[in-house]
């Protein structure tokens, strides 16, 4: 009972080291229908529309100058509880656009507090950013835009006060080009522990998984303190005239022990450093990576303790089976002699 006893808690001090995610809030949309549950979850700004033959929102029109927005109505607390350093959220959304310069989709985060019926209003540029220099100036904000055409693939950083941020340029490589109006899917992951946000992207059918990639430095708690965010997509075509779409949406927040947040490895674009971000500290990255290695060794001898004591208990096992192996009674052999000469016994 003693070994039984030692062995169920060294299980339960493994499970207990490594750690569990949970998800603390979600929401997907694999399809957009018209429904009483969508008009309460989806606000649909400029000439965005719900097409119903087709389960997607159109975000732009077929004539130039267009400009559409989709966001999520309801508030989002991004950190809760002390344990703000594991915070990992993602979301994803599929679209499709033409490969014509002139034509981006972008992802923003506002506050909540941002009246959103602002949203709806013009600002006739040729960015997916432009409504937030028009109407958000004093509102910090959280933003990138991409394009891709046959120039190259682009993306322009908006962290801080659009009024006085600085957007930052970059591009990055990868076949992304939709032809005969292909689909395509992009993730973005933040880490809380990392102070990065990565956006990777994959085409339909393509065996890569997400990729190619860019990434860059924000420190979301930093910038909104703890408050509710409002997130969305927004597009504009410039100067073509054909419509874009959003197939699929969804978002998600997890929270993992902080010992185990691995910093997902970045690429070429991780130098990348927007005004209201901040990089760790040298002394708490330092901290961290102690806590990791700690974690790492003592879940690694908890669980070749665990390996050895049940090698010994399955060895006892065996070594008393083998004690009380029953032996057959040795049987009486009688021997007989046969006089050759005489032929008697």
């Amino acid at each position: 009972m003693a070994m039984f006893r030692t062995l169920y808690f060294l299980f339960l001090l493994c499970f207990e080291i490594h750690g569990t995610t949970g998800v603390n809030f979600t929401f997907s949309f694999d399809g957009f229908v018209k429904s009483p549950s969508f008009d309460k979850s989806v606000a649909l700004f400029g000439d965005s529309k719900l097409v119903n033959d087709s389960s997607s929102i159109q975000l732009t029109d077929s004539v130039s100058q267009s400009e559409g927005r989709v966001f999520y109505r309801k508030p989002i607390h991004l950190f809760k509880g002390k344990e703000r350093n594991s915070v990992i959220f993602s979301t994803y959304f599929s679209f499709s656009m033409p490969n014509e310069i002139g034509d981006v989709l972008a992802f923003v985060m506002v506050p909540s507090t941002l009246d959103l019926s602002l949203f709806g209003k013009k600002d006739y540029s040729s960015s997916a950013l432009g409504f937030l220099l028009e109407y958000a100036k004093n509102e910090t904000v959280v933003a990138f835009e991409f394009d891709i055409s046959k120039r190259g693939n682009r993306a322009r950083i908006l962290i801080g006060r659009p009024e006085s941020a600085e957007i930052r340029n970059l591009s990055f490589v990868g076949d992304l080009m939709m032809n005969n109006g292909g689909t395509l899917s992009c993730m973005i992951d933040y880490e809380a522990s990392s102070k990065r946000m990565m956006v990777r992207f994959r085409k339909r059918g393509s065996i890569k998984l997400f990729d190619p990639f860019f990434s860059f430095s924000v420190d979301l708690e930093k910038i909104w303190k703890g408050g509710e965010v409002m997130v969305g997509l927004s597009s504009a075509n410039g100067n073509s005239s054909k419509p874009h779409f959003l197939h699929s949406w969804s978002f998600e927040i997890r929270h993992l022990d902080p010992i185990w947040v691995q910093p997902t490895p970045f690429g070429p674009n991780e130098g990348l450093k927007p005004d209201v971000s901040t990089e760790v500290e040298e002394g708490q990255e330092r901290s961290e990576c102690i806590w990791r290695m700690l974690g790492t060794l003592v879940l690694g001898a908890v669980c070749g303790a665990l390996g050895a004591m049940s090698a010994m208990y399955l060895w006892t096992i065996c070594g008393v089976r083998r004690s009380m192996a029953v032996v057959p009674e040795e049987c009486a052999v009688s021997i007989v002699v046969v006089d050759v000469k005489d032929g008697k016994k």
